[in-house]
């Protein structure tokens, strides 16, 4: 069974959003505009969306009672407008002109419209990863003078989009997940929104855990290198004869280390016959460790001579 992409989840969400009036013709202008091909002798577009290719199909009937073609190639969903009256009868209601490609803004004046020809544009030419990899959205725009028009209205709704250009298409994209939940929550993807939302705070969970088990991990391995390091130095006196050289403070301290290797610095400092925290339990240590190093040290220059 093939696995149905965030990407084509999310659009299916978008689909079953139903404009009205003004807004319908607004988000038929994004699907028209950002799809395969707008213009007197092809309107088309081409999508591996079911949803978004009946939506086409389904929205230009309603709009301008025109016949569509739907066919299926390959896992590719075209429609298409296969009557020449019909194709100009839709170029003239949105440009008045035989030019490919304008992005006319009177189409798109209202908050609402502007809203639906967005949902219309992403749903002809957008993709979303899948939050739970990383979070990027992005429109793919064939045309460069479209990207750059895209680009200042996407700005002036309030959205600073990034662009990037690859194998001839401008990619305007967002990675900011607050960005992407946002303008998801605007478009009207309350559904895919809710599980971006719900994504973020399991990574975010994850993220607080990996990073307290690391800190965990870094300070028990740094405690037990302390204490091999510990036992070494007084391994080294005891078998030397000189643990019992050491001030009495220093031998209570380097004894119960000796005979509890595995114990943590307050557990050393309880068994202490007098009152020492357990900062005063770690001096004694290093004092200890100091004091091995020196007499190793002597021992070499003495092997030496």
């Amino acid at each position: 069974m093939k696995q149905i992409s965030f990407s084509s989840k999310l659009k299916t969400d978008l689909c079953k959003i139903k404009p009205t009036g003004c807004c319908r013709l607004a988000q038929m202008y994004g699907l028209l505009l950002f799809g395969r091909s707008f213009c007197r002798e092809d309107i088309s577009i081409r999508t591996a969306n079911a949803d978004t290719a009946e939506l086409y199909s389904s929205l230009l009937k309603i709009c301008f009672s025109v016949h569509t073609l739907l066919e299926e190639k390959n896992g590719w969903f075209v429609v298409s407008v296969p009557g020449e009256a019909d194709r100009i009868k839709i170029v003239n209601h949105y440009s008045g002109t035989e030019t490919d490609w304008i992005f006319n803004p009177k189409h798109v004046k209202q908050t609402c419209c502007r809203w639906a020809f967005i949902r219309g544009a992403f749903l002809a030419c957008g993709s979303m990863n899948d939050p739970d990899k990383s979070y990027h959205l992005e429109f793919a725009v064939k045309d460069p003078t479209l990207s750059f028009a895209y680009a200042a209205f996407l700005e002036l709704c309030g959205y600073k989009i990034k662009s990037s250009t690859r194998k001839n298409v401008t990619a305007l994209y967002f990675n900011d997940s607050t960005v992407i939940e946002e303008f998801l929550g605007t478009m009207g993807a309350m559904g895919v929104t809710l599980e971006l939302m719900e994504t973020k705070i399991v990574k975010d969970m994850r993220n607080k855990l990996n990073r307290t088990t690391n800190f965990e991990t870094a300070n028990i391995t740094k405690t037990v290198n302390a204490a091999m390091e510990q036992t070494k130095a007084i391994a080294f006196l005891d078998d030397n004869n000189l643990l019992g050289l050491l001030p009495p403070e220093l031998y209570e301290v380097a004894v119960l280390r000796r005979d509890n290797p595995d114990a943590s610095l307050s557990e050393i400092s309880a068994m202490c016959s007098g009152n020492i925290s357990r900062s005063g339990i770690n001096h004694r240590l290093k004092k200890i460790i100091e004091i091995s190093l020196d007499e190793q040290q002597k021992l070499k220059n003495k092997n030496k001579k």
